[in-house]
């Protein structure tokens, strides 16, 4: 009596067995799920845990649940065939391998995703190992690249596995891809914008560049675009077709870094105070730890409209921001020195008026 009853078909035609059959294995995929999950979590990360390697903890920290997700979905399909779905009115179980088949790729996207972000951390690890870094800008954009190849791919799978036919669905766009095309004229001249970077490589990431009014460190180059983090700690991000058209900066390239100043005396120097503070100005800039030896210059330039200007001419050894400044300043406390030992002091603006005392023609001839 109970196998008369399990044989009846209770829904669409489809014998009570199945129906219930389909239900537990709709269940035993949500604990299926949650094996995978447990089984990660538990075996699998202490496992990774005694290793030291990084690569293993982040692959069990980010896979378990696209991995738990196409097993649940593949034991779905296997309920979705046992349950026997009606294709009459509408095909109920053409829809439904549809859609779980569409979830299945949507998984198997997640899983790649989550592989290339391992992969790459990976090598991002390794290259900062290497002197280069040129490696680290093109780990970024060979995450994009991967990223955008697997979204692709998969998007191109899942519109044929559905039945359309991706060439006539691209020649059916006609005036519209012709209207893309144009639209896409911008995002070609970054990716040649990009290509000139990783060529021509005129900085790399951590440089202080300056191109335009835009002023800062590099920290990120990718197909489109450049990430600069400015000296106010704001992110401004450049389209890469800037940097085939306009000139750039590399602050970070230069091995010395400059200090220009012009010192202005009183006119109450003489001559000969003039000439002897020179003298020990050229000394100080010889002898100071902190200053290249390269080139640099103390002259006597002019003849000012308040003061009589010297103008110090050097390099400093270090290009680090700080070690300048410390530098500059030390050099300008010692100049003041200087001038004080000769019993000079620094010119300030001023004005002298002469008044002549003398009557109007007018006058006179009155």
């Amino acid at each position: 009596m109970d196998l008369e009853i399990l044989q009846q078909e209770v829904l669409w035609g489809v014998p009570l067995w199945r129906i219930l059959l389909a239900i537990l294995i709709i269940f035993l995929g949500f604990a299926a799920r949650r094996l995978i999950n447990i089984v990660f979590s538990t075996v699998l990360s202490k496992q990774a845990d005694k290793s030291e390697l990084k690569w293993d903890d982040e692959f069990v920290a980010h896979t378990p649940a696209p991995i738990a997700a196409i097993i649940q979905i593949g034991i779905w399909r296997v309920a979705a065939g046992l349950a026997q779905l009606p294709s009459e009115p509408f095909d109920l179980q053409q829809y439904v391998y549809q859609g779980l088949q569409i979830a299945l790729w949507t998984a198997i996207a997640w899983l790649l995703l989550r592989l290339v972000d391992v992969l790459t951390s990976a090598l991002a690890r390794a290259s900062q190992k290497t002197e280069s870094k040129l490696d680290d800008q093109l780990i970024p954009l060979l995450r994009k690249t991967l990223k955008v190849v697997i979204f692709v791919s998969i998007a191109i799978m899942v519109i044929q596995n559905l039945g359309y036919s991706v060439t006539s669905l691209i020649a059916s766009l006609g005036v519209g891809g012709l209207a893309l095309a144009l639209a896409a004229q911008d995002t070609v001249a970054n990716l040649f914008g990009s290509f000139v970077v990783f060529t021509d490589k005129p900085f790399q990431i951590g440089d202080w560049v300056q191109f335009g009014s835009v002023e800062g460190t590099v920290e990120e180059v990718g197909f489109r675009t450049t990430k600069v983090r400015r000296f106010d700690k704001s992110i401004i991000t450049v389209p890469n077709s800037t940097f085939s058209t306009s000139p750039i900066t590399n602050h970070s390239q230069r091995p010395i870094r400059r200090i220009k100043m012009t010192v202005g005396l009183s006119y109450e120097a003489s001559a000969g105070q003039i000439e002897a503070i020179l003298k020990d100005l050229r000394q100080l800039i010889s002898e100071h730890p902190a200053i290249d030896q390269g080139f640099n210059f103390v002259h006597f330039t002019e003849f000012g409209g308040s003061s009589l200007n010297l103008q110090i001419y050097c390099f400093t050894k270090s290009t680090v921001w700080t070690d300048f400044l410390a530098a500059r300043e030390d050099l300008m406390l010692k100049i003041m020195k200087v001038v004080e030992s000769h019993g000079l002091e620094f010119a300030f603006p001023t004005q002298t008026v002469y008044l002549r005392d003398e009557e109007w023609p007018s006058q006179r001839s009155s």
